[in-house]
């Protein structure tokens, strides 16, 4: 009889253990939101209020689809415009290597001013986490070459490896298997946006970003 419930809990438990990994492994691992970190800014945020921003392609880590560049600026300009940010706000397709090029690129299609933005790092995590993002953006003022804004802002996701002792292994063995919610945007692809969100409520003088 002891060697049979010595046996039943063994399979409790090798059970529970797959149950609660795959549990956790599907949850939302929370992101670590870091603010942005305003190194340049205007006196006053409404001195630009009425420019015209030219948003040039992001410039990447080479490990990047080079695509990415120009879909990350086009996010950039549906922010500001849905900020209100600026009145006129477009892509540029021009590819640039400095800024002198990048002030040129505003020149040539009459913007006043020129985002200039790159994504220093980008790593993908997984179920359980890891994600990190590093991204920095400066908007030139091409008339005078001076830098109107420089924001950069981080974010990482932790890792949320699944509890494994006897103690979860027994209860996720005793709890009916979870449900799976539908699956949305990656995690990359919702920490670009709230970037990019939270850079556009600087420009238009929030003095606080969401947490």
């Amino acid at each position: 009889m002891k060697k049979i419930i010595v046996g039943l809990s063994l399979i409790m438990a090798l059970t529970g253990c797959a149950t609660a990994t795959e549990r956790q492994s599907s949850a939302e691992v929370k992101v670590n939101k870091g603010v942005p970190v305003i190194y340049i800014h205007p006196l006053d945020a409404e001195t630009y209020s009425h420019a015209t921003v030219g948003v040039l392609p992001f410039l990447l880590p080479e490990s990047m689809d080079p695509k990415m560049g120009q879909r990350v600026a086009a996010l950039y300009q549906d922010v500001l415009l849905g900020k209100a940010a600026f009145p006129t706000v477009k892509v540029l397709a021009q590819p640039y290597g400095d800024f002198e090029e990048a002030m040129a690129a505003g020149r040539l299609a009459g913007a006043d001013l020129v985002l200039a933005g790159k994504i220093n790092y980008a790593v993908e995590g997984t179920e359980l986490g890891g994600s990190r993002l590093d991204v920095t953006v400066r908007l030139l003022n091409v008339g005078t070459g001076k830098t109107v804004w420089h924001i950069s802002q981080a974010m990482d996701q932790p890792y949320a490896y699944p509890k494994t002792d006897m103690l979860h292994s027994l209860a996720g063995a005793m709890s009916p298997p979870p449900i799976k919610r539908p699956m949305g945007a990656s995690v990359m692809t919702n920490m670009l946006a709230q970037v990019a969100v939270d850079m556009a409520d600087v420009m238009v003088g929030s003095r606080y970003v969401r947490r």
